[in-house]
């Protein structure tokens, strides 16, 4: 009885690890089929979408079938999406720029707004995405909801940092792990984390 259930857990997690390489290599080679630049926001979408499916207990869906159709579905408004986040970096990078130009008390309050808005930054790039695929709404408001989870419960917060800071350097030092796991696998940790969230703000709403 305990052989099997060993057998029953080792089963479940090699179908975890096979089933999030497969997902990884799907957003890549969709990240790819949109050039990239157009690419990576529906294709993070969809991975997002199929990772909230089996964090909710839908195990059992065709994985390539319903990547491709939200791909298709969301490929236009991922990607306004996208681009206002690209645009709110591009602006963080130009002010940095000219902090750095500056001197005196006036360098120093600058950074001190840099840094917060950096912070805000932070949060809605880990939080943009969970949010998209779990709520229906504008941009604007994807934007302000990333921002209201961040700030409101920092403690998953910092975990959904951790995560993101452990996936990307052990997907430097062992790039065939990186290839095999690094999107999905952090993708798969801010999903669980934001999810956890959700539930938790409808429990309160009880």
């Amino acid at each position: 009885m305990e052989s099997s259930s060993w057998m029953g857990g080792l089963l479940r997690v090699c179908d975890w690890i096979s089933k999030l390489a497969y997902l990884n290599l799907l957003w890549l080679g969709f990240t790819v089929l949109g050039f990239v630049i157009f690419g990576f926001a529906p294709a993070t979408v969809a991975m997002f979408t199929i990772l909230r499916k089996w964090i909710m207990g839908e195990s059992y869906l065709s994985i390539f079938s319903l990547f491709w159709s939200v791909y298709k579905s969301e490929f236009k408004k991922a990607n306004i999406l996208w681009s206002c986040l690209l645009v709110s970096v591009l602006f963080m990078y130009v002010d940095w720029v000219l902090i750095h130009s500056m001197q005196g008390i006036l360098h120093y309050m600058l950074l001190t707004f840099f840094v917060i808005a950096f912070i805000f930054i932070l949060m809605i790039t880990m939080y943009i995405f969970p949010v998209y695929v779990h709520f229906e709404g504008s941009v604007l408001h994807y934007f302000k909801s990333a921002i209201l989870l961040g700030a409101s419960f920092p403690g998953r917060t910092f975990l959904m940092m951790l995560s993101v800071g452990t996936g990307s350097l052990v997907s430097i030092l062992f790039p065939g792990v990186g290839l095999l796991f690094c999107g999905s696998g952090i993708s798969f940790a801010l999903m669980y984390f934001s999810f956890s969230i959700f539930k938790t703000k409808l429990a309160k709403t009880k």
